[in-house]
C-alpha cells in the first residue's frame, strides 16, 4: 500500500489550542484527515456506482481504493480544481 505524509506547520496559537482541546493533538489530525477521506470515499463509490448501472455498464473495479481510481480515470469524478469535483 502506498500512502504519504504530510508535514504541517502550526502557528503557536493554534498549537496552543489543540493543547487545550485536545490530549494528543497527532492523533486529532489523523482523525480529521481520516474522516474527510472516508467521506469522500464514500461519495465517489456511491457516484461511480450509480453511474455505472444507469449506463447499465459493470464494474470491474475492485475495491474502494481500484473505484476512486476509475472514477478518476473515466472522468466521472474529477480532482479537486478542475472541471466538476465531487
Amino acid at each position: 500500500m502506498i500512502h504519504t505524509s504530510y508535514t504541517v506547520g502550526i502557528t503557536t496559537g493554534q498549537f496552543l489550542a489543540l493543547e487545550v482541546a485536545t490530549t494528543d493533538q497527532l492523533e486529532w489530525i489523523k482523525n480529521a484527515v481520516d474522516a474527510k477521506a472516508l467521506n469522500a470515499t464514500r461519495r465517489i463509490v456511491q457516484k461511480y456506482t450509480t453511474y455505472k448501472v444507469d449506463k447499465g455498464e459493470s464494474i470491474t473495479a475492485i475495491g474502494s481504493t481500484a473505484i476512486i481510481q476509475a472514477a478518476i480515470d473515466e472522468n466521472i469524478v474529477y480532482k479537486m480544481g478542475t472541471e466538476e469535483s465531487i
